[in-house]
């Protein structure tokens, strides 16, 4: 569910690989409110929306490769203030090997933002040839960059301008 009035920008905290470690998700939220919607990449490894609860901003999640038993999708294409924006986990596009096959499906897909998961390690560049803005937030329970820092992103999206992100550490 996305909340989307009548806004013209929307700031989103973007997830993914928590792996049931639901106290970073928790931090990564209070850390960053307010916020409009959450994005989790997959591999929750739990009920987001039970963790959740009842908020102040919407949540979308797909699932990953260890989310074994889940009814939210692999994979979701939404609009959010004007943008186009397609999640999905990753690990069915061999993200870790390359990363092209997953923006060639953005293209597809007529994406501006591409958000994915899978690698444990963030990511943030914008494609020179599609102009996708691609968005690997990492994970809050288990990254394998050096160093080894516990990390998300945050998507802005502002009426008529490209949209942004940023690489945080919590």
């Amino acid at each position: 569910m996305v909340r989307q009035a009548m806004k013209k920008n929307f700031r989103c905290l973007v997830l993914s690989d928590t792996h049931g470690d639901m106290h970073v998700l928790r931090e990564a939220i209070e850390k960053e409110k307010p916020f409009d919607t959450l994005v989790h990449c997959g591999d929750v490894e739990g009920n987001l929306g039970s963790v959740l609860g009842v908020q102040d901003f919407g949540y979308l999640a797909v699932r990953g490769n260890c989310d074994l038993v889940s009814d939210v999708p692999r994979e979701l294409l939404f609009n959010l203030g004007g943008s186009r924006i397609f999640v999905t986990h990753g690990h069915r596009y061999q993200v870790r090997f390359d990363v092209q096959p997953l923006v060639r499906q953005g293209h597809i897909q007529k994406a501006d933002v591409v958000l994915y998961g899978h690698t444990h390690v963030p990511a943030l560049y914008r494609d020179e040839t599609t102009g996708i803005l691609v968005v690997n937030p990492g994970s809050l329970a288990r990254p394998r960059q050096y160093p080894k820092e516990k990390t998300y992103a945050i998507l802005t999206i502002a009426d008529g301008e490209s949209p942004q992100a940023e690489i945080r550490v919590l």
